[in-house]
């Protein structure tokens, strides 16, 4: 027999009563887990006949030992006899008695007393009561918030904070557009991560193949829980359509997307989601940010991105022309690859791709790395995207340092000298195109333009100046490192 309405169902009155144990869990069929079916009322079986009142439906039957001894039927019978019944489940006090593969749960207690029923069925009616009253407050304060335009995240952070319970809002590749916990931040790209240990999570799917989740909750909340999200889907789903129905148009649309990759100190991933919703980013999809410099051949540039997908828009950051692309499935793994024709396009900085909006300060970071690299010739194409590890080579390497504190430790350690000395930076150049050709004077003469005698001056000041010997095959990897470092453009602020 499956649950009918879930409010009340065997495994809470278990998480509720500490008296009661389970003894056999009853056999699994295509109606659900036996656990799971509701408990209505509690009733006790009886000596004289007959032996149980008329059952309605989800009674959970209290079969004392002495009613079973007095009876004389044995009490497989008894159980055989009630599994054909619409009943919850049986409570025994004679736990060895207790037949195995038994058609339907069975619980046990230390002893059947007279007061248990009166007990138990005190519990269910209050329990019953504030389950009620919760769900009526979860309406009052959704009807209250879509009636001033809240926005979904504003929406889940009130409920959760109300209710003491977490709440997140994934799409059906598992990214998060909207979480109240830490626990789901840490695990964005685990579509069945709210299924996965750490607790239970309650679920009910979205329109849009989203999933709306409340979780972790303890075993003593699934009552709560399963009330709760019932009435908070509607209001969710209600609030995402608005949210889509009134996206910005226009040059709005553009002050809008422009304002989501740069957005000001103190922005939470919610809000980005939220403020992605507003500004018409369809929920879940996948992104990446594009930076370039503008010129006559945009059109050009922009063609090249549509292959990534759709482009929107999204004003100027740095001075050059940003676009927000919404990829389409098919197209997540592109990579750019240089075409005929295409060669004297200006730089184009493409970010890796991202599950969601919530991670888009993290890739407007990273186009402006790849533009700044571009800017001082450090790059051989005009084209990187930041996934390519290829063209990046050692710059995604150092990135991952970019602007920290132990970056600028090291490099002032190996080439703090140097730096400080070279105010042209021409001995700069100098190393860092020597290393790049392994020592060879004749290829990095002819590539600085100058003569070797010239070319072997140079690298006698640069030696004076380095703890390392650059033709030390030991020391002249963490000696080129050091010198990319230096050529790196200032990192932008962190946002907290």
């Amino acid at each position: 027999m499956a649950a009918r309405n879930g409010e009340i169902t065997l495994r809470d009155l278990l998480s509720w009563e500490p008296h009661l144990h389970l003894l056999a869990h009853g056999q699994q069929n295509g109606d659900g887990d036996p656990l799971d079916r509701d408990v209505e009322w509690v009733v006790t079986a009886r000596t004289g006949a007959p032996m149980l009142p008329q059952l309605r439906g989800s009674e959970l039957v209290l079969m004392p030992h002495r009613i079973v001894a007095e009876s004389g039927v044995p009490l497989g019978m008894l159980l055989a006899e009630l599994a054909g019944q619409p009943v919850a489940g049986v409570v025994i006090d004679h736990p060895a008695t207790a037949p195995a593969g038994t058609a339907m749960p069975i619980l046990g207690v230390p002893v059947v007393t007279n007061e248990l029923e009166s007990d138990l069925n005190r519990l269910l009616t209050s329990r019953r009561g504030d389950l009620l009253r919760t769900g009526a407050d979860v309406e009052r304060t959704i009807a209250e918030l879509t009636a001033r335009d809240a926005r979904p995240g504003e929406l889940i952070e009130s409920l959760s904070s109300r209710l003491g319970l977490g709440i997140t809002v994934t799409t059906s590749t598992g990214a998060i557009l909207f979480s109240t916990t830490e626990q789901a931040d840490a695990r964005p790209n685990q579509p069945e991560y709210p299924g996965q240990g750490g607790g239970e999570w309650i679920r009910q799917p979205l329109l849009g193949q989203r999933m709306l989740w409340i979780g972790p909750v303890a075993p003593n909340q699934r009552a709560l829980g399963r009330i709760v999200i019932r009435r908070l889907r509607d209001g969710v789903q209600r609030s995402l359509d608005q949210a889509d129905a009134t996206a910005p148009h226009g040059s709005a649309r553009i002050q809008a997307l422009n304002a989501l990759l740069q957005p000001g100190p103190g922005s939470s991933p919610e809000q980005l989601a939220a403020n992605a919703l507003r500004a018409g980013v369809p929920a879940g999809a996948q992104l990446r940010v594009a930076l370039f410099r503008p010129s006559d051949r945009d059109q050009e540039v922009r063609r090249r991105l549509a292959s990534f997908g759709a482009l929107n828009d999204a004003g100027t950051i740095d001075g050059l022309t940003a676009q927000l692309i919404i990829i389409q499935e098919s197209r997540a793994r592109t990579i750019l690859v240089s075409q005929p024709g295409l060669e004297g396009v200006s730089s184009i900085a493409i970010s890796a791709a991202i599950p969601s909006a919530r991670q888009l300060p993290e890739a407007v970071r990273q186009v402006r790395y790849i533009a700044g690299l571009q800017q001082r010739s450090l790059l051989s194409k005009p084209e990187v995207q930041f996934d390519d590890d290829v063209v990046l080579g050692a710059f995604r390497l150092l990135y991952d340092q970019w602007g920290t504190q132990e970056q600028h430790r090291y490099i002032d350690q190996i080439v703090g000298d140097l730096l400080r000395e070279d105010r042209r930076g021409q001995l700069r150049e100098t190393l860092r195109v020597y290393l790049e050709y392994g020592g060879a004077q004749r290829p990095t003469s002819e590539k600085l333009g100058v003569h070797r005698n010239t070319l072997t001056y140079r690298m006698r000041q640069i030696r004076q100046m380095l703890s390392l010997d650059p033709d030390d095959p030991k020391g002249r990897l963490g000696l080129h490192l050091a010198l990319l470092g230096a050529e790196l453009p200032p990192a932008p602020p962190q946002l907290p």
